[in-house]
């Protein structure tokens, strides 16, 4: 990680877009739900879970496999 970069190790907010992209996308492969990526002030982004299809996100990041799918095959 860059030092330039002003996060904390559980925080959902950043300044840089590549390190709030890359937050999002080990969110969402390891819970198996949505996470966007979305403005928050000038030069800072957070991550966030997303439901439905939020227009203010900058980026929306889709896991491999969903918890879902994989809890209703499990029950059923």
């Amino acid at each position: 990680m860059n030092a330039a970069i002003k996060c904390n190790y559980r925080s959902t907010m950043t300044d840089c877009p590549a390190h709030a992209v890359h937050m999002a996308v080990n969110r969402a492969e390891i819970s198996g739900r949505r996470y966007g990526v979305f403005s928050w002030g000038e030069g800072k982004f957070r991550v966030r879970r997303v439901k439905g299809r939020p227009q203010s996100a900058l980026e929306i990041i889709t896991p491999s496999w969903s918890y879902d799918k994989a809890y209703r095959e499990e029950v059923v």
